[in-house]
């Protein structure tokens, strides 16, 4: 009965979303045209804002079931799209889901092509992230083709970490078959995994270089503290915000402006790009410093897709720890047990810790809570 509904509403919201999409980003699509007549393949895309799965498939007339990270259906409007529109896949982020895997080669069978963003997340500062290890062996064992679509300019038309968006946004596509299924005999999942990696690769401000498309968003370095911690001038942790189109430090005051094309101006670094990777080099000075922040802490039902809160917290980071506290109640975790960590949506950051997954909500900082739990773990296995 779901499904038949389904296809029904699928068949009446189709002309509404893509109305819904016009007025929002203004889609170029280049490339390879895919049509129904062929083979089930997997459909891999770099990851760009919140209206990729139906920007990746404006050169496509398939039917495909996107691979989605099981954090986005705590929403109930996701969940609700997820069972009623998509019947998409959810995947438990940063590993191999087996059960995902399982499902995704069902519908192979069934005829679906399986869309995948190998990414797992949405760039926080413009440049492609790596890709989960789970892409490589997967497209090996699904065994047919991959084809690529590879977007650039959806990242600057919808900055993750902005509090407002462009009016009308631009992004460009090109559809292309990456590898086929006979190509796929002959390579490894590590050499799959490199290939992707490259294939999806992008930098929203190397293009931006050449095309110069001017955005109309309105209070441009408001939010801009998702993603800046340290600032390049007094070298001060936590202490960047932004306020209309100018960016400040609560220290040293203003240290740059963001322009009409989306580039910082009066700063050493006029890309995001750039100075995200000058403040990772200072990481380490990050996690051994003291800050305070607000958020609410809520535990996962994964079961049901259900988020439990278990109440707002002023949090206090000190000695590599979280300390949450109350009138009544305290949790504490410590930044090297944490597992699986993972920015959600804009205003989230999920883990795993002991038996339990938790979710950070209503947070202006989970980007760089990730950023101290990945140095920690990749400085452990040195």
């Amino acid at each position: 009965m779901i499904k038949g509904f389904s296809k029904k509403f699928i068949f009446m919201a189709k002309p509404i979303i893509k109305m819904m999409l016009k007025k929002e980003i203004n889609v170029v699509a280049n490339g390879d045209t895919i049509t129904k007549d062929r083979e089930p393949f997997i459909l891999i895309s770099n990851h760009l804002n919140t209206w990729d799965t139906l920007i990746v498939m404006k050169n496509i007339d398939y039917d495909v079931k996107f691979v989605t990270t099981e954090m986005v259906f705590l929403d109930k409007s996701n969940k609700l799209g997820n069972h009623l529109i998509d019947e998409g896949i959810n995947k438990k982020p940063g590993k191999v889901d087996i059960e995902a895997t399982k499902k995704i080669l069902e519908y192979i069978k069934k005829g679906y092509a399986i869309g995948i963003f190998p990414e797992e997340d949405k760039t926080f500062y413009g440049e492609t992230i790596s890709i989960s290890e789970y892409s490589g062996l997967l497209i090996k064992k699904a065994n047919i083709d991959v084809v690529l679509v590879k977007q650039s300019g959806g990242y600057l038309s919808q900055p993750r970490w902005a509090d407002n968006f462009a009016k009308m946004g631009f992004v460009i596509t090109n559809t292309e078959t990456l590898i086929t299924k006979k190509e796929l005999k002959n390579l490894t999942p590590a050499i799959i995994s490199k290939m992707i990696e490259k294939a999806i690769y992008n930098n929203e401000y190397e293009f931006q270089r050449d095309s110069m498309i001017k955005f109309d968003r309105d209070n441009r370095a408001e939010g801009i503290e998702r993603v800046l911690y340290y600032c390049n001038s007094c070298y001060s942790t936590m202490t960047v915000f932004g306020k209309d189109n100018e960016i400040y430090c609560s220290k040293c005051g203003k240290i740059g402006h963001i322009n009409e094309f989306e580039f910082i101006v009066g700063n050493e670094f006029d890309n995001l790009v750039d100075y995200n990777k000058y403040q990772y080099s200072f990481i380490e000075k990050v996690i051994s410093s003291e800050f305070v922040f607000v958020t609410s802490l809520n535990k996962i039902d994964l079961d049901n897709y259900k988020s439990i809160m278990l109440g707002q917290y002023k949090v206090r980071y000190k000695d590599k720890a979280l300390l949450f506290t109350d009138k009544d109640t305290t949790y504490t975790f410590e930044l090297e047990k944490i597992k699986n960590p993972s920015n959600t949506m804009r205003d989230n950051f999920s883990f795993d810790y002991g038996k339990n997954t938790y979710n950070l909500s209503n947070l202006r900082h989970q980007f760089v809570l990730f950023e101290m739990c990945r140095f920690l773990k990749e400085n452990s296995k040195k």
